[in-house]
């Protein structure tokens, strides 16, 4: 029910790596909540997890720490007609999003924190349909993840853009076009738009993307499927097998490689909450490692955003 993805470019003789999440929920009514730096007490690394409201819960959607390794997720579809040969009963040993919290409080680099998530996807038992995709970055590296059924394959790139939305391309048991098409027609969109803008500026402009319209389909999403269809605009159409979903938070993670080999790197966050990326002034830019307080900005995904 998310976009997501990831590009290295140079930006002021440094080399940037940016990644993005758009976040998609059913409810207009989901909470999203002002994020915060924390310090592990364990570790001792400053991280800012982005969480939003789930019942007693508050998991958190994206996050990076001080010395820029992230996380960005999606939910993972499967076909169907292959689901039920996936799900199990019984207790989960842990939830998906304790590991996540794990990536950005418990690790210095990309590399180690992509071997506890590939130990804790081959051993837990984290869903009921146990699949999941996954990026996990520095500032010299991206990993990204795919996971079914305890088996894990990983792309590794240090170069060039890439991106997902929630079929996985490794697993033939990926929820297919028919199914489900909006998964593919805002990967196909997301795609076109990073190959002719692959940094910042490009991210900034698939999270406001309308081009199927003020719908579903778009990656910019709203919770109907026609701008022509009042019926499904008053509620989600529950005939629809493909779910509805709204965008109400985006973030980028600017992470600006160091001038000397131990230094840390710079990092930027943007991002947008209880609202979506197309809406003008809603968007904040923060240095939350260096700076104490968002600055609010017109749009997020704007190179002037990131010196």
């Amino acid at each position: 029910m998310c976009t997501i993805g990831s590009a290295f470019f140079d930006f002021d003789n440094r080399k940037v790596q940016s990644i993005f999440k758009q976040c998609d929920v059913f409810s207009l009514d989901t909470e999203f909540l002002k994020p915060e730096v924390k310090k592990d007490a364990n570790t001792g690394i400053s991280y800012v997890p982005f969480t939003r409201v789930d019942g007693d819960k508050r998991p958190a959607w994206a996050g990076i720490n001080e010395y820029g390794v992230c996380y960005v997720a999606v939910d993972s579809y499967i076909d169907e007609n292959k689901a039920d040969a996936f799900r199990y009963s019984g207790a989960v040993d842990s939830s998906v999003f304790d590991m996540y919290l794990k990536i950005i409080s418990s690790y210095k680099n990309a590399k180690d924190a992509v071997k506890m998530a590939k130990a804790f996807y081959e051993t837990q038992k984290y869903a009921e349909l146990p699949t999941d995709i996954l990026l996990i970055s520095d500032a010299e590296n991206m990993y990204f993840i795919e996971t079914l059924d305890g088996r894990v394959r990983i792309i590794h790139r240090e170069s060039g853009h890439f991106a997902s939305t929630n079929h996985c391309r490794t697993f033939v048991e990926a929820i297919p076009y028919e199914q489900n098409h909006s998964t593919y027609l805002r990967l196909d969109r997301t795609e076109k738009i990073l190959q002719g803008k692959p940094n910042v500026e490009g991210m900034g402009d698939v999270l406001r993307d309308s081009y199927y319209g003020k719908t579903s389909w778009s990656v910019c999403r709203y919770a109907y499927i026609s701008d022509f269809d009042e019926a499904s605009k008053s509620e989600v159409d529950k005939t629809i097998k493909e779910g509805l979903y709204f965008s109400r938070g985006a973030v980028i993670f600017n992470i600006k490689s160091g001038t000397t080999e131990n230094e840390k790197p710079e990092i930027v966050c943007e991002y947008v909450i209880n609202n979506n990326a197309s809406v003008k002034n809603v968007g904040y830019v923060w240095k939350p490692f260096s700076e104490s307080e968002p600055q609010n900005v017109e749009y997020i995904g704007k190179f002037s955003n990131i010196v």
